[in-house]
């Protein structure tokens, strides 16, 4: 609908730009209009204005003929007066101002060739002379020269020298020659008024086509910049379908990995489940073996208090088991968090790795003093246990790679310099890692801090190293973790902090180590917002 109503504007629009020229034109041609007729008028309007002016200055006694005029009308009494008023003093007064005019006419109209007949007149040739007034009662007053004249040849002057009377003129140039001449003039003037008319014409149309052609180049012009304008439009469609099409494609990639995710999850799953099974079966045989030796008859209280940390310590492994078996045999979708003390599990953790930590490892693992009143949240122990777990042998591997990148520069600084290459072996033996793990009260909830003096991460390793598949692993870790080198670890750590409701966050320097920070909301917080 828009667009008619725009074509209709332009059409307006361009017939005001080609009538702006025209008017133009015609104010022009009504400003030359006057001074045009007076060029072709030429000597017949002097000649008119020469007859008028002695008509009206010419004296032949005191008065000019105007002043007679106005004298005699004076006199002359009102139409419809009884023929008693009219014969009067008045009347008789009357007559004799009515011949005066006359023959003040008679005077002016002698003819000029009789006083001078071998000369060429000078002046118009008059055949007759006459004056009408408006209240006159009785006929014109005239004066004719009595010489015969044809039409064609006479000219004709009328116009009022009073208010209240008129005169009319009958007259003739004064040569034929000089009258051929005027109409010479007069077909040259007309002939040069046709040239100016032409050239305002072809100055009118040219005006007006160029005019169009504007208008016309401005409507191109717009048709080119509303057809740019939706090459553009269609252009940015065109790329947004084609961005849209990536994001499905992106989102169905994603599907599908999260897809080939699960499956490998619970492909890991059974296959755990299955291990943790038969290590739990093949434990039988050995508890039921401790038990055998521990009731022999005869055994020292050293023996027997040997046998009896090895049957808790196997007891414990059971117990883990069955835990790892009760997560594994739960269905995925679901998830049914208990109430548990953090601080227990921190502290149970580190006494369970701390001496095999100093013994093989050689570090030192420990943790900060525990608070009294434990540290109660809403999770899975059995995931809790395998993410410090998880994190125990992150900080483990890297300890070990900064170890060794240690030793690699002690020997790269030995082949120039033995003795500096001694001493930086020396430091390299000495250097001792550490793994503190920490937990602190806070706002709603506990922060549970994992850190080391590992190796540490560069910038790209730490903003993807929680992505699945993404492996952090050591190439000189001796001791693998829990799915160490496939990229599970920490991306477990991330599914089951989401789980528990905690949030993640790394912290990394290379060269310097890694502190990984858990923020958990208490219990009874959890419990509220379940609500």
């Amino acid at each position: 609908m828009s667009q008619p109503i725009s074509k209709e504007l332009k059409a307006g629009f361009s017939k005001i730009g080609l009538l702006a020229p025209v008017l133009f034109w015609l104010l022009v041609l009504f400003a030359l209009a006057d001074p045009m007729f007076l060029w072709l008028g030429g000597d017949s309007r002097f000649e008119q204005d020469a007859i008028k002016e002695w008509l009206e200055e010419a004296r032949v006694s005191r008065r000019s003929l105007p002043e007679l005029i106005e004298a005699y009308l004076r006199l002359v009494p009102q139409k419809g007066a009884s023929v008693d008023e009219a014969l009067d003093i008045r009347w008789q007064s009357a007559l004799v101002r009515r011949e005066e005019i006359k023959e003040h006419l008679r005077a002016l109209g002698e003819p000029v060739s009789k006083l001078y007949p071998d000369q060429l007149p000078l002046f118009p040739f008059l055949f007759r002379m006459e004056v009408v007034l408006d209240s006159e009662p009785l006929e014109p007053i005239w004066w004719d020269s009595g010489i015969a004249c044809r039409e064609d040849q006479i000219q004709k002057l009328s116009y009022r020298i009073t208010p209240r009377s008129s005169v009319k003129v009958l007259y003739q140039l004064h040569a034929f020659d000089h009258r051929r001449g005027l109409e010479k003039e007069r077909f040259q003037r007309g002939r040069w008024l046709l040239v100016i008319a032409i050239t305002l014409a072809v100055g009118v149309s040219i005006q007006a086509l160029w005019s169009y052609r504007r208008e016309r180049n401005r409507q191109r012009q717009t048709e080119i910049a509303r057809a740019q304008a939706q090459e553009s439009e269609s252009l940015r469609l065109q790329a947004e379908k084609q961005l849209l099409s990536q994001q499905l494609l992106a989102k169905a990639a994603e599907s599908d990995a999260l897809e080939l995710r699960s499956q490998m999850y619970a492909g890991i799953g059974i296959m755990a489940g299955s291990y943790a099974h038969n290590i739990k079966n093949m434990l039988v045989r050995p508890l039921d073996l401790l038990r055998r030796a521990r009731n022999a008859p005869g055994q020292s209280s050293e023996l027997i208090g040997l046998l009896n940390e090895v049957e808790e310590t196997l007891g414990s492994v059971g117990d883990r088991l069955s835990q790892i078996l009760g997560t594994l045999r739960r269905s995925p979708d679901k998830y049914e968090p208990v109430r548990v003390d953090l601080a227990k599990i921190v502290s149970s953790m580190v006494d369970s790795w701390k001496m095999l930590a100093i013994d093989k490892w050689k570090i030192e693992l420990t943790h900060g003093e525990s608070p009294q009143d434990g540290a109660m949240v809403m999770a899975d122990p059995s995931h809790l246990q395998q993410v410090l777990e998880n994190l125990i042998f992150n900080a483990r591997d890297a300890i070990f790679e900064r170890r060794a990148r240690m030793r690699e520069a002690a020997r790269e600084i030995a082949k120039k310099d033995p003795v500096a290459g001694r001493q930086e072996l020396l430091k390299a033996a000495e250097w001792v890692g550490t793994i503190s793990m920490h937990l602190a009260s806070q706002k709603d909830g506990w922060l549970c801090k994992v850190s080391d003096n590992g190796a540490g991460m560069t910038p790209e390793t730490l903003l993807r190293c929680t992505e699945s598949y993404y492996s952090t692993r050591r190439q000189s870790a001796i001791f693998e973790g829990m799915s160490s080198g496939m990229g599970l670890g920490l991306s477990f750590v991330k599914t089951v902090l989401q789980r528990a409701g905690a949030e993640l966050s790394i912290d990394s320097i290379l060269n310097q180590g890694t502190s990984v920070s858990i923020r958990f909301s208490s219990a009874e917080a959890s419990k509220s917002e379940n609500v």
